[in-house]
């Protein structure tokens, strides 16, 4: 019974101090991603012609690969991120390539996928285990985008959550991102809301590619869709409604 208590009490003062002046913020798409403060994207790199061929396109140099991922050492499925130059940004942008844009408040949590069309299993009691987060349906590879600005406090495996990332958020709030196929941030960065930290895949115990999310307040389990914004498509069980 405490335990729902703090997580009502916590639901009305997140939206409380929620009520901040909104900002626009830009997700990442397949075409431009973030990292360290610069744009680009994210992808394999198996050798030197591969680099060369990245470097001749995005007008860059070895140098600035190197800067931002540090030694580059060749490998199947091995995953760096390749910034652009001013140039070349000027160039899609002229293409009509850019990156979207939503409206949300300061200290709200956004979608961690850019598209989610169900929750395949809810916030609550799920036969003898209590699950304690929400699992979205999504193909491998599609990006998982930070749902508020952050630090990389964990990247890992572990046996039930697979490959699996977690934030460290304001006011002790923190993040799960779980099953990923790929994930490409670091422990002690620091990440943007929207900017993407890896891919959706189905690693530990999974039945099918999704993403495991879960936010938390210090270890205290919350359900996720009581802070992330209303979707018509998505029902919203309510967490008080799960506790058995």
């Amino acid at each position: 019974m405490s335990r729902i208590i703090s997580g009502v009490l916590l639901l009305f003062l997140f939206n409380a101090v929620a009520l901040s002046a909104e900002e626009v913020i830009q997700l990442d798409s397949l075409d431009i991603q973030e990292y360290k403060g610069r744009s680009g994207i994210w992808t394999t790199i198996e050798s030197q012609a591969k680099l060369n061929y990245y470097l001749k396109k995005f007008y860059i140099t070895a140098g600035d690969v190197q800067e931002i991922n540090g030694t580059v050492k060749y490998r199947t499925g091995k995953y760096f991120f390749i910034p652009y130059s001013e140039k070349y940004l000027l160039e899609i942008e002229s293409q009509g390539i850019k990156r979207d844009t939503i409206t949300s408040r300061k200290n709200d949590f956004i979608w961690p996928l850019s598209e989610v069309i169900r929750i395949s299993s809810a916030f609550g009691q799920r036969g003898s285990r209590f699950h304690t987060g929400a699992d979205m349906p999504a193909t491998r590879g599609t990006p998982i985008i930070a749902v508020m600005d952050g630090r990389v406090l964990l990247t890992g495996f572990d046996r039930g959550n697979g490959w699996n990332v977690i934030l460290e958020h304001r006011d002790s709030f923190y993040t799960r991102y779980a099953h990923c196929y790929k994930i490409f941030i670091k422990p002690g960065d620091y990440v943007k809301k929207g900017q993407v930290i890896a891919l959706v895949g189905s690693t530990g115990h999974s039945t099918g590619n999704h993403l495991h999310f879960e936010i938390r307040y210090n270890d205290i389990p919350l359900n996720p869709l009581d802070f992330l914004p209303a979707k018509e498509n998505i029902v919203r069980p309510h967490s008080m409604r799960n506790w058995k």
